[in-house]
């Protein structure tokens, strides 16, 4: 990429000068379009045609320097503009998130692309990644305790063995999420979207918080049957937060 910034300068350096040289005294207008002279009886002496010549071979050289140069600028391949990027995958590396697209609960707003992205044992602990679009992908054992994902959205994912302990899960997308053995201990998972492809088996909930989340009632009473404690936030009872007391046979 530095040669070809070098190459692309000297061609511009070249095409300017060749610019300055067409707007000189040389290049003039054409003939037929110039002042009209007296034209002499006189034949033209040798000197004067020489010096024409190469006047003539001068312009021409210049029309050819200004062509490559011009062509060079057009042509000339460009190293390719990548997106900023971090490498996350099966290291498990902590990182950072930064920008990208827009997540299904919030359309329009920028946010990280983390779509079809293979993240398994990646380590997002603590951070704020409200609406942050994890769609597709796979989050297998990701670290995700205390973190603020508010309007996020794992459609289509896989959360399974993953650590959401003390999380805000509030209206977060987990329509055709993979959640088995999810750990949700103290989450607060409010108004989430949970649908029948939601797969709950295993998943851990102590003490968190349901409210406003609509369950399908084989769902409602699987979660029932393992929900205890209190969530330490809202003060909210887990059994409380799915209305047990509304399921049959418990």
């Amino acid at each position: 990429p530095g040669e070809m910034a070098l190459l692309k300068s000297v061609a511009f350096g070249a095409l300017l000068v060749a610019s300055h040289a067409f707007s000189g005294p040389s290049l003039g207008l054409p003939r037929a379009l110039g002042p009209v002279r007296a034209v002499s009886s006189a034949p033209r002496t040798a000197p004067a045609a020489v010096r024409m010549g190469a006047e003539d071979v001068g312009g021409a050289f210049k029309k050819v320097a200004a062509s490559i140069s011009l062509a060079l600028l057009l042509f000339a391949p460009t190293a390719p503009m990548h997106a900023e990027t971090t490498t996350v995958g099966e290291t498990g590396a902590s990182f950072k998130v930064l920008r990208g697209a827009s997540s299904t609960q919030d359309s329009g707003s920028r946010r990280t692309i983390t779509r079809g992205t293979v993240l398994d044992n990646s380590v997002f602990t603590k951070q704020n990644l409200k609406g942050i679009s994890f769609q597709q992908s796979l989050c297998r054992s990701c670290d995700f305790s205390g973190s603020k994902l508010t309007g996020a959205s794992f459609f289509d994912g896989d959360l399974s063995n993953a650590n959401m302990e003390g999380a805000e899960l509030s209206s977060v997308n987990f329509e055709m999420t993979c959640m088995k053995d999810a750990n949700l201990k103290n989450a607060v998972v409010k108004g989430a979207y949970v649908l029948a492809t939601t797969k709950l088996d295993g998943i851990i909930i102590d003490g968190a918080d349901f409210s406003d989340t609509f369950l399908r009632k084989d769902q409602q009473r699987y979660l029932c049957g393992r929900a205890t404690g209190t969530n330490p936030k809202t003060g909210v009872d887990t059994k409380d937060s799915l209305m047990c007391d509304q399921v049959k046979g418990l």
